[in-house]
């Protein structure tokens, strides 16, 4: 039985010399009891490194003060530049943070609490982080937890199929401008904050002029990738994510791929760790125990069992009506699975006929017309990181029929499981020499509700390569195949499965530059099709899990948007998405605000502007960081450009502009 170290827990700060003599700013919670244990990392740039509280079981995230009552060390590193760390950030994923998280391992382990056995944890940034350290193998790293984080940064976060997802700019990049030129906390620094501040100030550059200098893919985005190295990574590995995040596909196919010691696990929740008060939709699920058994398995070498047990867990969903708020719940039921993909999958396709899902193709050719709208898409929801924030959900899809073609099956005659990675298999033509393409599997109810459940897209001129895309040739016909989301859902008995395939999606893909009309063509030769990988329920199941079921998420613990809407202007023909939050408190306070508007009549013009303000109150200051960005397209061209403006005690500090105009690559 492991040993507890409640109410014996110490936290340090400590800085520690990188190799080229830059400080990082490193927080460790452990038991404050002689002797050495084995230690977690967690390497982040979202400021979390703040003084004891005054109970250190508040500390984020919540697995920290868990573990550490455990008999392990926790070390939580902010990345160069950031947060309370020495040094400046001019990018995102860089060679010096690599290179610094793989130092910190080689650290950690040297010391004389550390029993030279070390993991790592986090997720979104810091699961990123973990595969950049994963494929270096420190001798010391045994075991990490990847959650919530993509495997190739291009096409799973920043240009999904070859266009960009304005979410990098509409929050993303703002919220981080604000914070990477912030100070260093005085209180955890001490008097060195202003030194450090300002190398930062000097030094420092937004990110997003990497993200959008760089529309292809090609060794920026791959050196800050998995995809190309999964057999490189020693240790071993456990995925969790959940199906209302972006990123189960990644999850999974890291998994497919990985060839070390591996578990996953994909629930029903958002960007969360499932013990977290806001994490949504539920089941909410403690996986603190799960990391334990996880961790005193490969560092403290216990066994435990836990790699006997089956290496895939899955929550399998069911209906739940479309709302722009995600449900506290969704219905469903966990499942335990021996591999992925599933061994008993059976890929089914269905065919577009006329306005139908058809069994069989239909024996000539024909062709569906639509034109392209850079606004269709306006029911589809943000799906920013998978839904960080609990709003701007999918609505019911019928508010987007005038700009779709939509494909219906009859009501289905039983429950069927769809668990895998559909694939929408289409021929098409345009008049144009480049168009998008975005197909939405969609759940009918009898009442005639449309929820979305799993989406993919793909600018066409990205077809054959992310690196050299090719034009069309207008009214030439190609074979497209579309991956959707990776999904785990029983469409139910009564319900229609719809295919609907619109030109655009707005809030998630900007627009491309060129008006055309595209064709769908269907039967015969050009049979368009889904194949959808169908499951049936298995012989024999494995027992059920054994998790730790939590209590719902606390509605009135959930971030509200300050703004939220979608409005037309009838006379430009344009289409505007407006969006606002803030969080925190009097001393650290965090607002942003957005506007994106399209044009359907000139959809090469597209503008994204953003706002961030945080405001810093110390004893020794009051800072206000302002970061006004503004993003927009034309014909030739991405123009990206920034203003931060930094004012102390109420006047102006500091005030810096960045630009940059990017040719477009047949976007």
């Amino acid at each position: 039985m492991n040993a507890t170290y409640e109410n014996q827990v110490l936290i340090e700060y400590v800085r520690v010399p990188m190799r080229d003599g830059t400080e990082l700013c490193a927080k460790i919670t452990r038991p404050d009891a002689p002797g050495s244990y084995p230690a977690i990392m967690e390497y982040n740039p979202y400021r979390r490194l703040r003084k004891p509280l005054p109970d250190y079981r508040d500390e984020y995230p919540p697995a920290v003060p868990y573990l550490a009552e455990q008999g392990y060390a926790i070390v939580q590193f902010d990345v160069r530049g950031t947060g309370n760390s020495g040094g400046f950030t001019t990018d995102i994923y860089n060679d010096e943070e690599r290179q610094d998280a793989y130092d910190m391992v080689g650290w950690i382990a040297d010391q004389p609490w550390c029993s030279g056995n070390v993991g790592m944890i986090g997720k979104s940034f810091s699961a990123v982080v973990q595969w950049q350290v994963a494929v270096q193998n420190p001798p010391a790293l045994k075991a990490i937890i990847v959650r919530s984080a993509n495997d190739d940064v291009y096409t799973e976060w920043v240009y999904p199929g070859g266009c960009l997802r304005p979410y990098m700019f509409d929050s993303y990049s703002a919220n981080m401008n604000t914070w990477n030129f912030a100070p260093p906390d005085p209180d955890v620094v001490g008097e060195h904050w202003e030194t450090l501040w300002q190398e930062r100030l000097e030094n420092s550059a937004p990110w997003g002029i990497g993200y959008i200098s760089n529309p292809l893919q090609g060794p920026y985005w791959q050196d800050r990738s998995l995809s190309a190295d999964f057999d490189r990574v020693k240790c071993a590995v456990m995925v969790i994510g959940g199906w209302s995040d972006c990123y189960p596909t990644a999850l999974l196919r890291a998994y497919e791929n990985l060839q070390c010691p591996k578990k996953a696990m994909v629930g029903p929740s958002g960007h969360w760790y499932g013990e977290e008060p806001v994490a949504v939709p539920g089941p909410r699920v403690d996986t603190r125990p799960i990391y334990l058994r996880w961790f005193d398995h490969w560092l403290k070498e216990i066994d435990n069992g836990v790699m006997e047990e089956p290496p895939v867990t899955l929550f399998v969903r069911r209906h739940s009506p479309p709302a722009a708020r995600m449900p506290l719940e969704e219905p469903g039921e966990w499942r335990s699975e021996n591999e992925w993909p599933l061994a008993r999958q059976e890929d089914r396709s269905l065919f577009l006929g006329n306005s139908s899902l058809d069994e069989s193709a239909a024996e000539t050719n024909a062709c569906d017309e639509f034109p392209y709208h850079a606004s269709s898409g306006v029911a589809s929801g943000i799906h920013w990181g998978g839904g960080i924030m609990p709003w701007g959900m999918p609505l019911d899809q019928r508010h987007d029929d005038a700009n779709r073609i939509a494909y219906t099956s009859a009501p289905l005659e039983e429950d069927i499981e769809v668990t895998g990675t559909p694939i929408a298999k289409l021929f098409v033509s345009s008049t144009a020499r480049v168009a998008y393409f975005r197909v939405k599997l969609i759940d009918v109810s009898p009442d005639g509700t449309e929820k979305l459940v799993r989406y993919g897209g793909l600018n066409a001129t990205h077809r054959q390569s992310d690196v050299q895309p090719t034009p069309l040739e207008p009214g030439e016909i190609y074979a497209l195949d579309i991956p959707l989301k990776t999904m785990s859902y029983v469409f139910e008995r009564g319900h229609r499965l719809q295919v609907n395939i619109a030109g655009a999606d707005f809030q998630n893909a900007w627009p491309v530059a060129e008006p055309g009309v595209h064709s769908i063509h269907r039967g015969g030769e050009h049979a368009s099709h889904i194949v959808l990988p169908i499951i049936p329920r298995p012989a024999n199941p494995l027992p059920p899990c054994n998790l730790q079921q939590l209590p719902p998420a606390d509605p009135e613990k959930l971030l509200t948007p300050t703004e939220y809407s979608v409005t037309r202007d009838m006379i430009e023909q344009a289409v505007t998405a407006r969006m606002g939050v803030e969080s925190g408190d009097a001393n650290n306070h965090l607002e942003l605000q957005s506007a994106f508007t399209v044009n359907d009549r000139e959809p090469a013009q597209a503008v994204l502007e953003a706002e961030g303000r945080f405001r810093l109150r110390r004893d020794q200051f009051d800072i206000e960081i302002h970061s006004d960005e503004r993003t927009h397209s034309d014909t030739e061209s991405f123009h990206h450009s920034v203003r931060v403006r930094i004012t102390r005690d109420g006047t102006v500090y500091f005030e810096k502009d960045w630009s940059v105009s990017i040719p477009r690559e047949l976007n």
